[in-house]
């Protein structure tokens, strides 16, 4: 089974920083409905807490 939310990485277009969005692969919809982090590692916690939790069958509410 694959992970449902992903990291991806963006880069703004005023100054070129990189932001990190988690991004649900199932459902779809806004790229920063989970947030948008300055960190990569933030992101990646994000994105693991949301996948654990659907392995131990919660339900993940938009």
């Amino acid at each position: 089974m694959h992970a449902r939310f992903r990291v991806i990485e963006t880069t703004t277009l005023d100054d070129g920083s990189k932001r990190y969005r988690v991004v649900d692969l199932v459902e779809g919809g806004s790229a920063s409905k989970h947030g948008v982090f300055k960190s990569r590692a933030e992101a990646d916690a994000i994105c693991s807490t949301l996948n654990g939790a659907l392995t131990k069958g919660a339900t993940v509410v938009s």
